[in-house]
């Protein structure tokens, strides 16, 4: 079978096929273990604001426990994503709400204050389209930040799992990692790596680390509910998982006697969480004490802050918010009581109006819904958009909120006034806000559960092709009259089932090429034809993938390579076979994204 004119292998020698700012793919070859040797799951909900770990033996998969014991914060289902680190960054004094809640001291032999750093939100590092990233020192990677929060939840981990299976080896582990849904592959790529640095498990044990989405974990978990709620197989239901960073969202259609799951559009996600409720407070805070009052109190008394937001803003008004305005009475903020420490940095006016007011200051109904509002607006535009994009045959039967923010009477009323005549059943299933991990749990106990999913990125490979001065444009011709091109192999938006595979024939550029390079690209882009990386679309390398054509024997450009891309559970390999040897080259690709 010969291949089409423009299919052709990359030349080394008129161009570098290999990116030089991302590392080498991981070879699949390097990594060899057995599932035979697992003997429990554990999944870990690594959140921007909390995170946690589930647990579940496999003789007992329906016995899924959720880890309620942490330091500072006994009897909740998650701890603060949070880390407390001295001046140099070598040694974490305190992690989870003891890092938040911890206050300065002063030196036993000085009387300088000892320098430390509170980290938070570090995990919106792997999120490539946010622009605005959280405040982290010079000297701080996020990666290390990442591995150092995971080698203390790998302590708790341990001392669970030594509880409740004594002699149960971390390399008879399964570990399932949870990853939002609208987030680039190179996610799963740095999350490994921080696991491996983190020693909860070995390199070797590849197949050891799973990954899958937010959404994708929580429609695992609803699941269970679907009986309650008159579903079947052929029904379609929409996950809305509200967390405290973000918020992910998956349609789903039910299948093989409600045991399995296809998706059916594209998962979606945006940065609209609870957290975002609580810096609309804290911005308020900021025009009634003065913004430099505000600074100076989130630098020296961060922890009081902290208290500020979770014991009475989260306690008292942001819980209880209905939304309804005839419902509604005035809140009073007592800085005296609730936040003393503030006083001393507030100046001028607002101080002058705070000592006539006696120290009171009013959140009244319409305040405190210009706190929700702009979070809450953005949710339903991602609802709003799911159900659009339903194809025309389908309906949505249901629609299930999960994650701590679900649990907020005005997101409620919000949604319910705005979908309730479009989907049937709208519900919140039991215990929300361990839905992602959960649900990660039984993903890893049966992988099988997920059928198919949608390709939220069009991959393709580099390909060379003879210019075309009425079509292509001028800037990128090259020296021999030719130019790059994107040939694509799986495109944005398809229904994927897991392990498929894309493939196409190539043949070389040279006559006498002695080596094929194939770089893969991802982007956003449905149809894109040219080469852009790193543009405006979002073209990234997701690897490369190199074969020696000098064992071939020699037939001119006439030695096709079969290439392809298999999507796995959530990582991708790519296989290139040589049509002529029957020689095949595997890898399965990972990367990190630039510094």
């Amino acid at each position: 079978m010969s291949a089409p004119r423009y299919q052709k292998f990359s030349q080394q020698s008129s161009r570098s096929s290999y990116n030089s700012n991302y590392p080498s793919p991981r070879f699949s070859s390097n990594f060899k273990s057995s599932s035979d040797d697992i003997r429990a799951v554990v999944a870990i909900d690594f959140g921007t604001t909390f995170s946690g770990f589930a647990h579940a033996n496999k003789i007992s998969p329906n016995d899924i426990e959720i880890n309620t014991r942490w330091s500072g914060r006994e009897g909740l289902p998650k701890t603060n994503t949070a880390l407390l680190y001295d001046s140099s960054f070598k040694e974490v004094l305190k992690w989870g709400e003891p890092a938040l809640l911890y206050e300065q001291k002063k030196s036993r032999n000085s009387s300088k204050e000892l320098q430390y750093y509170k980290i938070e939100r570090f995990k919106l590092y792997l999120d490539d389209s946010n622009s605005e990233k959280p405040w982290l020192p010079e000297t701080l990677d996020y990666r290390k930040a990442i591995t150092d929060y995971l080698k203390k939840l790998k302590g708790v981990i341990e001392e669970t799992l030594d509880k409740r299976w004594p002699g149960l080896r971390m390399s008879q582990v399964l570990f399932i990692l949870c990853v939002p849904a609208e987030w680039g592959p190179h996610t799963k790529a740095i999350m490994r790596d921080c696991a491996y640095k983190a020693e909860l498990l070995d390199a070797s044990l590849y197949s050891h680390l799973e990954f899958t989405t937010e959404p994708e974990a929580a429609a695992l978990h609803c699941l269970d509910v679907i009986k309650e709620h008159r579903l079947g197989d052929d029904d379609t239901f929409l996950v809305v998982d509200c967390g405290g960073g973000t918020v992910d969202l998956t349609m789903r259609t039910i299948i093989q006697k409600g045991n399995r799951l296809k998706e059916e559009t594209e998962r979606t996600g945006d940065l609209c969480g609870s957290t975002f409720v609580d810096q609309e407070f804290i911005d308020f805070m900021g025009r009634v004490v003065g913004f430099t009052a505000l600074q100076k109190f989130r630098t020296y008394a961060h922890g009081d802050l902290q208290r500020l937001v979770h014991r009475f803003f989260c306690l008292t008004v942001k819980l209880p918010f209905t939304g309804d305005i005839e419902n509604f009475e005035s809140i009073e903020l007592d800085l005296e009581r609730e936040c003393p420490s503030l006083i001393q940095y507030i100046t001028g006016s607002e101080r002058t109006y705070l000592e006539e007011n006696e120290w009171m200051i009013e959140l009244d109904f319409e305040s405190v819904k210009e706190m929700f509002d702009p979070t809450i607006d953005k949710i339903i535009k991602l609802i709003n958009n799911q159900l659009l994009d339903l194809p025309n045959r389908r309906k949505c039967k249901a629609m299930f909120l999960v994650g701590g923010f679900s649990e907020s009477p005005y997101l409620i009323k919000r949604v319910r006034e705005k979908f309730q005549g479009r989907v049937p059943t709208i519900a919140f299933p039991r215990q929300p806000i361990a839905a992602v991990v959960k649900g990660a749990v039984k993903y890893g106990l049966n992988m099988g559960a997920v059928e198919s999913r949608v390709l939220k990125w069009t991959y393709g490979v580099e390909i060379k092709v003879n210019f075309d001065i009425r079509n292509d444009p001028i800037r990128l011709r090259t020296n021999d009259n030719s130019i790059w091109k994107f040939d694509t192999l799986a495109r944005r938006g398809t229904q994927v089932n897991v392990n498929e595979t894309f493939q196409k024939e190539y043949v070389p550029i040279n006559a006498d090429q002695k080596l094929a390079i194939f770089r893969v690209f991802i982007t956003k882009e449905r149809n894109p034809t040219y080469i852009k990386e790193n543009g405006m679309n979002g073209m990234k390398v997701l690897g490369t993938l190199r074969v020696n054509l000098s064992k071939m024997p020699y037939r001119g450009r006439d030695r096709p390579v079969e290439f392809s891309l298999t999507f796995g559970t959530m990582e991708i390999k790519a296989t290139a076979k040589n049509k002529l040897t029957n020689e095949e080259y595997h890898v399965k690709f990972d990367y990190e994204k630039k510094k």
